[in-house]
């Protein structure tokens, strides 16, 4: 999946995630991912109002939220 179009031509470590396009490609809002920023959890800068998320970092977080949320989905559907 290609979640940064617009970096095609950037070195990965040019790359760069907005807490914007880092909620969009996970299904989440911005306002979470920018909670985690301020919380540590995903290492970002702030510049002005954005939070910047370095490309690696994004998609480390990005994996490990997609395999939180496949836990989750299992434990939902054995209580059913």
């Amino acid at each position: 999946m290609n979640y940064n179009k617009h970096m095609e031509s950037a070195t990965d470590s040019e790359k760069l995630w907005t807490a914007t396009s880092l909620g969009a490609a996970a299904g989440v809002t911005c306002s979470y991912v920018s909670r985690l920023c301020r919380q540590g959890k995903i290492k970002g800068q702030k510049f002005g109002p954005a939070w910047m998320i370095p490309y690696e970092e994004g998609r480390r977080w990005l994996a490990e939220h997609a395999a939180e949320s496949k836990s989750q989905e299992a434990a939902l559907t054995t209580k059913a």
